[in-house]
């Protein structure tokens, strides 16, 4: 079946379907512009400049346990970590990570990877798969892996809840309100095509009064 059939099979019959098919379309085509622009200029650059700060927090860390190994200063710093980072930090003695490369499991482990490289010169495992709401970040250590939980909250940004909710929420209204008005519109040219046909079957169309827009009264 030649493409131009198939699509104007696909298309509406009716004129209230074609008139809001006609709305329809630039709002769709709005709202995947309105994405990409906001993924491309908003999401990739905030989650970056989150994930750097979670890097940092964790460079932190390390360097301070690096500087002193002892037990109460491990303490201390896992102390401040909790107090004013919002992670949680354990030490898992003789413990040695893999040496096997593991890719990044999904978007927010690669934004997190790349911000970890600038910061981070030791061996380190990235895990948001084992817990819905936590990333677990193991780095090891001359003697053990330091094990550092944050909430995925540092690393995403509810903005992109309140856009999409706006985005579509905007949409629905304005293709209510569409919807309502092109209805209101039709009526009188059904209206007409049905005196028409009645006419044309010579059928009595004295009660038909136009109404409407200038155009259709003139149809009549």
């Amino acid at each position: 079946m030649p493409l131009q059939t198939t699509i104007k099979n696909a298309l509406p019959k009716s004129l209230l379907g074609r008139a809001l098919l006609i709305i329809v379309t630039p709002l769709i085509l709005l709202q995947v512009v309105s994405g990409l622009i906001f993924y491309e200029t908003h999401w990739d650059k905030v989650s970056y400049r989150l994930a750097r700060s979670v890097a940092g927090d964790v460079a932190a860390i390390v360097q301070l346990v690096t500087d002193d190994p002892s037990e109460e200063a491990r303490e201390r710093a896992a102390a401040l970590a909790g107090r004013n980072m919002d992670m949680f930090v354990t030490f898992l003695p003789g413990a040695i990570l893999s040496n096997k490369a593991v890719p990044p499991a999904n978007d927010l482990e690669d934004v997190l990877d790349r911000s970890m490289q600038s910061f981070i010169v030791k061996p380190y495992r990235l895990d948001s798969e084992s817990s819905d709401r936590n990333v677990i970040i193991d780095v090891q250590l001359a003697d053990g892996v330091l094990r550092i939980t944050t909430t995925r909250k540092r690393l995403f940004s509810t903005t992109v809840y309140v856009f999409v909710i706006w985005m579509i929420g905007t949409s629905l209204i304005l293709f209510g309100v569409a919807t309502i008005f092109m209805r209101n519109q039709v009526k009188p040219i059904r209206r007409l095509a049905r005196a028409a046909d009645n006419f044309g079957k010579g059928r009595d169309v004295s009660n038909f009064k136009p109404e409407g827009a200038t155009e259709v009264r003139q149809a009549a």
